[in-house]
């Protein structure tokens, strides 16, 4: 289990040997148009944009993968924790003020939270207040669930340079022209800008976080969280022209109320989970899961009940991992023309994000989620300048009610490496909480402290 701590510490380790020998690639030209039916991102005035800004207009950006682009994130290392920026401190300051992040303290660990993660005994952490989603508790604001008859496909933990891994997976997509949300680990970026660069240049991919260290977010304190996820959208920020991603997926899929409180009060991210689990993480572990097991598996949800639709989890970070993508892929066509003599719709296929913005069917969406990124109507169009104002606020994807359980679900290192931990044991237990109301639906205003970026919800 300890391959996964040691890729992604030797990433961090060796991040300028590794950017100093590519040649720097040029940020995307802005005039190149997305090659989806339509746009995919949030409100392109929203305030969380006034966080990253480098300088005005956040141009022009150093070159990505270019040594002044890596200059900007030599202070992040192993421990981002220990260089924050004022501005996101005062965004954090100004959430907890509003008492919008819930007061209760960090889960325990044995290890820093690299694989492990509980809370005090005598407690059930998949209710409220805690409502952890390791318990599969549901939050009404997280994503879990596709809409009826779509599947949602998204990839973990990438980017990453082996050519049996990323750069096979892209040539994959590309060939059958297929969009998929990549939950990109900061440090990978820093380290593989060019895959980086592949992914959402070339393949116009949308780009969502999954931190930047990839341990149990749940056992961070708030200002761990911040940097944490701060300096993962900083450096997309960065490497994008100046987006900024509005989706995240917790490592094990470990967020609580407290720590979704920070990604949505500070960051304005919603949390997404999913609702199969392709295993593909324990392929490389003793005891694993198998490529004819993860096929199997497949073959049973698409041929299951269509609704709700798909998010299953899978991984770009092995070749067992592209291999299982690439097995699972024909079987959609299968499934969907099974289907027919059934009377069933097909299968629609998109990323994540095209679920829920119009584009699977070449149509403006209706919900208030007008696209990924928040301040910008596209992947290539320019981003907006405005500092402060009334952005959209990304519609909930399930109203279903909460449901909790009392036992934790065994859950991957979805990390940077191979394989991964076995599974991740949490206590049945909860801890008590001052503040209640968080991730309600409402409109972004901003509140205290004077700063731009630092908002709460009115609801």
């Amino acid at each position: 289990m300890f391959a996964a701590v040691s890729l992604i510490l030797s990433a961090l380790s060796a991040s300028t040997l590794v950017l100093a020998a590519p040649r720097p690639i040029s940020q995307p030209a802005l005039e190149k148009k997305s090659a989806l039916p339509t746009h995919w991102y949030h409100k392109r005035d929203h305030p969380v944009h006034e966080l990253f800004r480098r300088g005005p207009g956040d141009d022009p950006l150093p070159a990505v993968g270019s040594p002044e682009w890596a200059a900007n994130f030599a202070g992040v290392g192993q421990t981002p924790e220990n260089n924050i920026p004022q501005k996101w401190l005062d965004a954090l300051a100004a959430a907890e003020h509003a008492g919008l992040i819930p007061n209760f303290a960090p889960a325990l660990t044995t290890d820093g939270g690299l694989t492990t993660s509980s809370y005090p005994p005598g407690t059930n952490a998949g209710q409220e207040p805690i409502c952890s989603s390791m318990y599969q508790c549901r939050h009404k604001d997280d994503v879990w669930d596709a809409p009826a008859n779509m599947i949602g496909l998204s990839v973990d933990d990438g980017p990453v340079s082996y050519p049996t891994a990323s750069p096979r997976l892209y040539d994959f997509l590309k060939a059958n022209n297929q969009k998929v949300t990549h939950f990109m680990i900061g440090a990978n970026i820093l380290g593989n800008p060019q895959m980086f660069l592949r992914a959402y240049e070339e393949l116009e991919d949308d780009i969502a976080v999954h931190t930047w260290t990839h341990r149990h977010m749940s056992t961070l304190t708030n200002r761990q969280l911040v940097a944490d996820l701060g300096w993962t959208l900083q450096i997309i920020h960065d490497s994008t022209g100046g987006r900024v991603p509005q989706y995240w997926r917790p490592p094990f899929g470990d967020a609580d109320n407290r720590v979704r409180a920070v990604a949505m009060h500070v960051f304005g991210m919603t949390t997404v989970i999913w609702n199969q689990d392709s295993q593909d993480w324990t392929m490389a572990a003793p005891g694993g899961t198998t490529l004819p097991a993860i096929q199997a598996a497949f073959t049973r949800w698409l041929n299951g009940p269509r609704n709700p639709g798909l998010i299953v989890l899978q991984h770009e970070i092995t070749a067992d991992d592209v291999t299982a993508f690439i097995n699972m892929y024909p079987l959609i066509a299968a499934a969907s023309e099974a289907g027919r003599a059934q009377g069933l719709e097909p299968w629609r296929v998109v990323s994540v994000s095209q679920l829920f913005d119009g584009s699977a069917d070449g149509t403006q969406g209706s919900s208030e989620h007008e696209g990924w990124y928040q301040n910008s109507w596209n992947n290539t169009a320019p981003v907006d300048d405005v500092d402060i104002i009334d952005g959209g606020y990304a519609a909930s994807i399930s109203d279903a009610s909460l449901t909790a359980s009392a036992t934790p679900t065994s859950r991957a290192a979805n990390g940077t490496v191979p394989g991964g931990p076995t599974g991740t044991t949490i206590p049945t237990q909860s801890v008590s909480i001052n503040s209640a109301t968080v991730g309600k639906k409402g409109v972004w205003a901003t509140v205290g402290l004077g700063l731009a970026g630092v908002f709460t919800l009115v609801l």
